[in-house]
Formats: structure tokens, sequence, C-alpha cells
């Protein structure tokens, strides 16, 4: 069975913002974004200031292709050169339609999946097959491979750290200078190249996790493990 890695990276619709939890106030887009993110901030026990999932629009979306060895054969972000936020979303629901393999992610229950979910709404993307197949069943891991999702134990307890303590204890580099809490300044600052990069590194070693967490699983060999690592030699020297 084939699987698909997969990473999104977003930016939040300062007009919904405002238009939904300002709608009263006197102040611009740029004022409601930063007052709803010190209210809720204010109200939260971490200090963490994230917005709900429908202020979330998906600007990078990244997949890996990998076959039924574990081999990850192809890393694509989606768009392109018809790069458009309406266009990589329904790109990727029409990928999901048509594929028939798992689905991988790395907090992709929690986050991702319903960020797309919504943005397939919010462009009208149909996606008929995707609920009816069950991948909101959290029990349906033949369809999403959710990795935070295992390493929790669905969800008993946090790994605060989150993916780059998970893949840092796996061996892996982790993050790098830049954190999803980058990706709003990135957008607004035209660097979107930098959001697909940093998307795409998320993507390769979410694949690498992935790998080393099917050889812990005893899904895969020990021989199958190395020449999947063998195999895929200049991916992991991107994140070098």
């Amino acid at each position: 069975m084939p699987f698909l890695v997969f990473d999104v990276e977003t930016r939040i619709d300062k007009v919904l913002v405002r238009a939904v939890l300002h709608r009263h106030a006197e102040i611009d887009v740029d004022e409601a974004y930063e007052q709803t993110r010190a209210d809720i901030a204010a109200r939260s026990r971490s200090g963490s200031d994230f917005l709900p999932h429908a202020f979330h629009v998906p600007v990078s979306i990244v997949v890996g292709e990998v076959d039924d060895e574990r081999v990850l054969r192809d890393v694509r972000v989606l768009g392109g050169e018809d790069y458009g936020e309406a266009g990589i979303v329904c790109e990727f629901w029409e990928r999901v339609e048509a594929f028939r393999g798992t689905l991988v992610s790395f907090n992709g229950r929690a986050f991702d999946l319903p960020v797309l979910e919504l943005a397939a709404l919010r462009y009208g993307c149909v996606i008929p097959r995707y609920f009816e197949a069950g991948y909101r069943d959290h029990d349906a891991e033949h369809l999403h491979y959710d990795l935070y999702d295992f390493v929790t134990n669905g969800g008993a307890y946090s790994v605060r750290g989150g993916f780059d303590l998970v893949a840092r204890l796996a061996g892996l580099p982790g993050k790098d200078k830049l954190s999803g809490s980058d990706v709003q300044t990135l957008w607004e600052t035209g660097q979107l190249a930098a959001i697909n990069t940093y998307c795409r590194r998320d993507v390769i070693q979410t694949y690498f996790l992935f790998l080393h967490l099917e050889r812990m699983r005893g899904r895969i060999t020990q021989s199958q493990h190395a020449a999947a690592l063998a195999a895929t030699t200049a991916l992991r020297a991107e994140l070098e």
C-alpha cells in the first residue's frame, strides 16, 4: 500500500477576524488581528496566541509520495507556476480523492485536515470519498496515520515541544531557524518560496520519522529500513 505524507502552512485571514470578532469596533484588520492574539494569549494557560482553525488559510501544501517499500519517491510543492490559495487546496483534495493508500501526517488529525476541510468549504472543493471512506475515524489508521496521535497514544499525554522534540528523539535535525509562527510574517513580506522550503523540509522529516516508527513497530525489517534510507540519501542531505 502506498503512502502520502503531507504538511500545510497557513496564514491568518485578518479580514475574516475583523468581520467576525470585531464587527462593531472601528479598527483596521491589523489591529483586529493583534487584539485577537492578545485576547487569546491572555486566556491561555500556556500563553499561546494560536487562532481558531477557521481563520487559517493554507498558503503552502507539500506532499511526499512513498511506495510500498516505504521509499520516498517524490516530494512536491502543490501549485507550482499556477499557484493560488484556492488552487493548492483543491489540488490537494483532488489527489486525496484519487489516492488509494494511507495519508501520513504529524498532528494532521488535530490541525492540517480540519483546516483543509474548512478550506474545501471556503473554495467549493467536492470531496465525497474522503467523508464516505471514514478518514475522520480515529480507528482508520489504514486511511490516515497521524504520527503524533500514535506517539501520544491517541492523546493520552502531550509532548511539549511537538514535532521538533519528537524529530530530535528519532535522531533527525528537527526545526531549523523557522517555525510555524514565522509563516504569517513571511507571507506578508512576500517570501512564499521560504514558506514552501520550510514546508518541504517538514514533509521530508515527517517521512523519516514515519520510517523510524515503522521499524519500531516491526512493520518493516531492519534491512527494509536500511534500504529505504539508502534510497533517500539525497533527501536526507536536504535537512543538513
